[in-house]
């Protein structure tokens, strides 16, 4: 035994059998105090002859010693008392004769189950809900205003002004102006433009002011647009907010339904930008001047002093795609309000998107490459964008950007190829979206919108694409020819616009969760570019009416074209 037996009233049984205690014994321990024991007897220097116990030798006198206090005992069947070693001893018996006798099937089902209620135990834990932290915008002097407490209201983003910045009403860190992180610049005079034939620069001027408050109703209606349009713009704009991430930013995977294969947030906020912008929608002013604000104060931080924007990874083949994005958007906004606070990050922007031009003329996936028609479609817009809003744009850029559409022409500038890598070879391959794009090129690089080279690409188009999507489903070179058409105007455009104003709106998801947006599975890219992608350049298209100025009455004053 574990410890000294405490006094029988009954002979003690033999030291070799020891005594079993009763499963109800098990059970009903008491949990009581138990009174002292006197001292144990002494033992004898050898064992009984017989292997008999010790019981029938005399006992010694108690000893001299204090008494010793047992945790807990009880007694066996025979009355003697056992103490809690002999408990212990026979739960010990108990289990090992439990697992000799077990199958090892229901052992090893024991053991796996008691491993599968830990585990279970840990991954509850460990999906506890965390705090997810805000991204901290800061911008000017080290010491920033002191950041919002957590629930309360924001108020838009004042960008263009000089009072610091108020407490946001929701999820925005409050931040200082972000003006006064911008270096110390002499902006060029907005509505001024450099001495470069391109198109007709006096125009450029005015190219966005159709999305001025009071024009925009005069031009939908005069272009052939309806209220039908206007209502599937609205309703994209509002679906197109409520993307918006809780640090203003903008995502092609989500959080909407079926976004693209891949994340890009330069390109998904600029996309969402130039649509809110399309319709008139600053940080100036606007049903959704707030989101605006929002968007441009979380992408302006993320610019690099060289020019380029970094709210994240981006796949190689997007990096110019989406600077081209954003540098029209930026320079859209300078254009618009003329926030001198602008100035300089579009002309960083602009910077870099001058310095990534190819050996070719044009822009491809990385700066200095070899260009291709369809990411250099939007690079003319950004020095476009730029010229609209007064910057310089170097005449050698424009030079050589017309060099390389000539060298991807076709059929004498009727039709374009995406590359041409082989000097005695024409471009290829030549597909609607990039002839659309060389066209569009071509009206800004000068050509007239009758002139009979765009009237013929023009005619070829509307003969290879119609604008169904049960059918095509080419909502990218849609979007071109959509701008190419709407330039020249006449019977062309009137052909197009009469699917166009129809088709979108109709095909526009009406209820529920995604409501105002366009589904992705009616574009053949929709499942690499997402639900995002899909509706931005919808929502351009249904914009056309005044999102620029039709080329055609560039040779008008402004106020002939709109009153």
């Amino acid at each position: 035994m574990s410890a000294s037996p405490l006094p029988r009233s009954v002979p003690t049984r033999p030291a070799a059998t020891p005594a079993r205690v009763p499963l109800h014994l098990l059970t009903t321990v008491p949990t009581g105090p138990l009174p002292p024991s006197p001292s144990p007897p002494d033992r004898p220097r050898s064992g009984a002859p017989d292997g008999s116990a010790v019981a029938s030798l005399p006992v010694r006198a108690e000893m001299a010693r204090p008494p010793v206090h047992r945790e807990a005992a009880t007694t066996d069947d025979a009355g003697g008392e056992i103490t809690w070693g002999d408990i212990v001893t026979q739960l010990r018996r108990h289990c090992d004769r439990l697992l000799r006798d077990s199958p090892a099937w229901s052992i090893s089902l024991s053991v796996n189950t008691l491993l599968l209620l830990v585990l279970s135990l840990v991954v509850v834990r460990g999906e506890v809900p965390r705090r997810r932290p805000l991204l901290d915008l800061a911008f000017g002097p080290a010491s920033p205003e002191p950041a919002a407490r957590q629930g309360e209201a924001d108020a838009p983003v004042e960008i263009a002004r000089t009072e610091p910045a108020v407490e946001p009403r929701v999820e925005v860190t409050v931040v200082p102006d972000p003006r006064s992180a911008l270096p110390e610049q002499v902006p060029q005079p907005v509505g001024t433009v450099a001495s470069v034939p391109v198109g007709d620069a006096p125009f450029l001027g005015q190219l966005l002011s159709g999305r001025d408050p009071g024009r925009r109703e005069l031009l939908v209606a005069r272009g052939g647009g309806t209220g039908g349009t206007e209502a599937a713009v609205a309703r994209a704009l509002s679906w197109i907010v409520r993307q918006q991430r809780k640090d203003g930013l903008w995502s092609l995977t989500g959080p909407y339904a079926d976004g693209g294969s891949q994340e890009n947030r330069l390109a998904a906020t600029a996309m969402a930008l130039l649509a809110l912008q399309g319709a008139g929608h600053t940080h100036q002013g606007g049903a959704h001047e707030r989101a605006v604000a929002r968007g441009w104060q979380a992408l302006l931080a993320t610019q690099r002093p060289e020019g380029s924007f970094e709210p994240g990874p981006l796949p190689t083949q997007h990096a110019l795609y989406s600077h081209a994005q954003a540098t029209i958007a930026l320079c859209e906004l300078l254009a618009m309000t003329g926030d001198d606070a602008l100035a300089g990050p579009a002309r960083r922007a602009l910077d870099h998107a001058v310095a990534a031009q190819g050996p070719s003329g044009g822009w491809r996936y990385e700066p200095g490459r070899d260009g291709d028609m369809s990411v250099s479609g939007w690079y003319m817009m950004a020095l476009v964008s730029a010229r609209s809003a007064g910057l310089d744009v170097p005449p050698a850029t424009l030079d050589r950007l017309a060099a390389f559409v000539d060298r991807v022409a076709v059929d004498d500038g009727v039709r374009y190829g995406y590359r041409r890598e082989v000097e005695h070879k024409p471009a290829s391959p030549v597909t609607p979206a990039v002839t659309a794009e060389g066209l569009l090129c071509r009206l800004y690089l000068a050509w007239a919108p009758d002139d009979p080279r765009v009237v013929a690409g023009l005619e070829r188009l509307l003969v290879d694409k119609k604008l169904d999507f049960a059918t095509d489903k080419d909502v990218y070179a849609w979007y071109y020819i959509t701008q190419v058409a709407h330039h020249a105007g006449g019977t062309a455009w009137d052909r197009w616009n009469a699917d166009l104003r129809d088709v979108l709106p109709r095909e526009q998801v009406a209820k529920g969760r995604e409501a105002g947006s366009w589904d992705p599975g009616l574009d053949r890219w929709g499942h690499v570019g997402g639900r995002l992608f899909v509706t931005s350049l919808c929502t351009w298209m249904l914009e056309v009416y005044y999102r620029h100025l039709p080329l055609h009455d560039r040779g008008a004053g402004a106020a002939d074209v709109v009153p």
